[in-house]
């Protein structure tokens, strides 16, 4: 047992020596001061918020948000003539080589607002009160059914404007936007002013993250020949050519999610009524706004073939835009004090 004990405290000598080397050397170079004082400042901190914190009111509440929602929605990429399709050839050499058949500029092919609807939102956050003050941490999830949109013009692309004639009278192009969710993680800020009446009125705002998800589809159907698409691309349906034979009743679809985690804030105004000791009522009015989701997506088909451009490789890609989220909303909930 002596020799055990021996060894320890040889070890815990040699362990004490490292340690006043270490605080020698900081010294000299002139470092341990420094960070004294910065551990110095944070403990001071620390012992502020925690004794902060011995004096506020944690609570909880639960609530119903109402919400209805109107956002903007497009897709962009490069588009080409039709004609410029490789694949609508028995001879890919024969495909025209022009500028047009070259472009590469981004343009929108479908651009329009959505009317979301109605939906029922559950939030719940979790907080602390200083008198009048509270600060809290509030989650809030919201899911809208969608809505559809129909191509009305050409919108600024010259490949459509070119095209306008092409797409079937039965199922004419149009994008949809479906199982819209944005769950979002918000600090707030909140004063009470403290009016002696059944209703206390209160004021705040609110920022942090939103998870933004969507479903979107965009589809674009040719003429058939029965439909006449020879005759409304300017052929001779005496005397069709190979790409006008290819490309009627082609289809061109985007099947995809768009989901982004983004930036947002909000301003609430609201009234809160006691209901018991600790348990209250609460009616919050918000005006959200939430930055725009991109995201970008291979088509699934591009002319009922594989989705490349017009040069047969080059992978034809969309560019989904959402933005104008946000909006007002009424919540109802409980808050409950410990």
């Amino acid at each position: 047992m002596d020799c055990i004990r021996k060894c320890y405290w040889a070890l815990l000598n040699a362990r004490t020596k490292l340690v006043v080397q270490c605080i020698n050397r900081e010294v000299e170079e002139g470092r341990f001061m420094n960070r004294l004082v910065r551990i110095s400042l944070v403990s001071a901190v620390a012992l502020v918020l925690v004794s902060e914190i011995a004096r506020t009111e944690p609570y909880v509440t639960l609530g119903l948000t109402f919400a209805s929602d109107e956002i903007g929605a497009s897709t962009s990429g490069i588009n080409h003539p039709t004609r410029c399709d490789r694949f609508l050839y028995s001879d890919p050499s024969m495909a025209p080589g022009g500028a047009e058949c070259r472009d590469t500029t981004v343009r929108a092919f479908l651009s329009d607002t959505f009317d979301l609807g109605a939906a029922i939102a559950g939030s719940a956050s979790f907080g602390y009160a200083w008198d009048r003050l509270r600060i809290e941490a509030e989650f809030l999830s919201r899911t809208h059914e969608g809505g559809s949109a129909f191509l009305i013009s050409a919108v600024d692309n010259p490949a459509l404007q070119g095209k306008a004639t092409e797409w079937s009278p039965h199922d004419p192009p149009h994008h949809r936007v479906s199982d819209f969710n944005s769950s979002q993680l918000f600090l707030n800020v909140l004063y009470d002013f403290g009016i002696d009446s059944a209703w206390s009125p209160y004021v705040g705002v609110g920022a942090g993250l939103a998870r933004v998800r969507s479903h979107y589809f965009a589809s674009f159907l040719r003429r058939t020949l029965a439909d006449g698409y020879v005759e409304a691309v300017g052929g001779d349906p005496e005397q069709p050519e190979d790409w006008q034979l290819a490309a009627a009743g082609t289809s061109s679809v985007l099947d995809t999610r768009v989901s982004d985690d983004v930036f947002g804030y909000q301003v609430v105004a609201g009234v809160e009524r006691d209901l018991t000791d600790g348990t209250s009522l609460f009616l919050t009015l918000r005006w959200s706004d939430i930055d725009d989701v991109s995201d970008e997506e291979v088509w699934d088909t591009l002319r009922s073939h594989e989705p490349v451009h017009a040069d047969g490789v080059m992978p034809f890609i969309g560019y989904q835009d959402l933005r104008d989220i946000g909006g007002a909303s009424l919540t109802v909930g409980l808050r409950y004090e410990f």
